[in-house]
């Protein structure tokens, strides 16, 4: 059976031991459990895998579709895949009891990805144990596809589909599991041998934020609940109860189309959907726009793309045309508008990007040139005041995924290393290019 659209209910049964999954040799991504997903709501409407390959298929845009993602998704969703054979996940049920044998296995047995007919096509297998799980589960949570496309962070996903399992029951309580249970269920990534993270910073940047998520975006209403052994929190339950009217409700699934218009402007994936997360859609699409509209002026070219957008967004104007003047300009005033972004604050900011660029190239090669352990300790350091300042979360799984590359996370290394290897700030007074822009500029992002 071929399909080319994903088909069916809203509503999915996933099997209970498919909502805990604790990774044991690799992270477990958003994505990836997205994708995942819907491509066991592909393999329930074929029914059987194929008789020629012994393998379920469908197109790799398919799938994609089915959570609403974004086509710089799918170089993304390939390495998923690849990590779905090769990394090795322990099956358990978020209820003790639910689950009578316990297992450990790959997420796939096999994917295959290839063209037909000039289309990307996926085909993939299931190990034995899980075939008869995935395809017709005999303790299953409901969750909705529309309301899993919306989720941008895996713990946001995963605390859903877990909650998804109790909202019908009487008492509207997860189990209770110690706080460490959580962990790597929620982070989706292996539980170290020795745990040095403390309750309050998995609580701050994991448990809190994916509480937030589902309250925003889902058809449920979570609260969580810390339960302490003397003066100290060790188990954590959530209360889950059905949003007044969510039953007759179906979520809304985000609108992806202006992140896929700034892929095309020039901006990082990445950078992209962080700004589009952290600002919201509405300002997101206003300042994607006024990007656009900038670029098609003459004059004094955008120098940095990810800096304006940010600009726009955070309120800082780097040059004095506003929207409205530029839909207005006729023909002849062309030169007054290419004036008019010529100004002093655009000239004093080129003064400064060419003054900071040679000394941000400069420490970012002394910090690339590190030994392994020297780098490590300096990341620990950058781990440390990330955390004390409450950095956003997008900026804290770059660092944990070994992004520290990237310029979100590149601009706060080099502060942090000018000021241990020369003794003084990076720079004084408020006149000094944020780091993060003075990378782009110096064409290191």
């Amino acid at each position: 059976m071929k399909t080319e659209v994903i088909s069916g209910p809203d509503k999915i049964e996933k099997p209970v031991s498919a909502l805990a999954m604790v990774p044991k040799t690799g992270a477990i991504t958003r994505v990836g459990r997205q994708a995942y997903t819907v491509m066991m709501l592909v393999a329930r409407e074929q029914g059987a895998e194929q008789g020629d390959t012994g393998m379920f298929a469908a197109p790799l845009n398919a799938v994609i579709r089915g959570f609403d993602g974004s086509k710089g998704t799918i170089e993304e969703l390939k390495k998923h895949l690849r990590s779905m054979v090769t990394h090795v996940v322990e099956w358990q049920s978020p209820s003790p009891g639910e689950i009578t044998e316990w297992g450990a296995c790959a997420l796939l047995a096999e994917v295959r990805l290839f063209k037909k007919n000039g289309e990307n096509w996926l085909s993939w297998a299931y190990p034995p144990s899980l075939r008869q799980e995935m395809l017709s589960p005999i303790r299953y949570a409901q969750i909705r596809r529309s309301t899993i496309a919306q989720f941008r962070s895996h713990a946001g996903l995963a605390l859903y589909e877990i909650c998804a399992r109790y909202k019908d029951n009487p008492s509207h309580l997860t189990s209770k599991q110690h706080w460490q249970w959580w962990l790597p269920v929620l982070t989706g990534k292996p539980l170290p041998k020795e745990i040095k993270t403390e309750f309050r910073f998995f609580n701050r940047d994991t448990i809190k934020p994916a509480v937030e998520e589902v309250n925003e975006v889902s058809e449920l209403l979570v609260v969580a609940r810390e339960i302490k052994v003397g003066r100290t929190v060790e188990f954590i339950q959530f209360e889950v109860r059905m949003k007044p009217g969510a039953a007759a409700t179906e979520s809304k699934p985000v609108d992806l189309t202006k992140v896929a218009r700034a892929l095309q402007l020039g901006i990082d994936a990445e950078i992209a959907e962080d700004l589009f997360i952290r600002f919201g859609e509405l300002a997101f699409a206003k300042a994607i726009d006024r990007l656009e509209e900038r670029l098609g002026l003459p004059g004094t070219p955008v120098l940095s793309r990810h800096a304006y957008l940010k600009s726009l967004l955070s309120g800082r104007v780097l040059d004095s045309t506003t929207a409205p003047q530029m839909a207005d300009v006729s023909d002849g005033g062309h030169q007054a508008a290419a004036a008019a972004v010529v100004n002093p604050v655009e000239r004093k900011h080129a003064r400064l990007r060419e003054s900071e660029s040679e000394r941000v190239k400069l420490v970012r090669g002394e910090i690339e040139a590190l030994g392994e352990a020297s780098l490590t300790a300096l990341l620990d350091e950058l781990k440390k005041q990330f955390q004390v300042r409450g950095m956003s979360q997008s900026v804290m799984q770059r660092l944990a995924d070994g992004k520290w590359q990237s310029a979100l996370v590149m601009g706060e290394l080099i502060r942090l290393y000018w000021k241990q290897t020369r003794g003084t700030e990076w720079m004084a007074g408020e006149e000094a290019l944020p780091v993060v822009e003075q990378i782009e500029q110096a064409g290191l992002f």
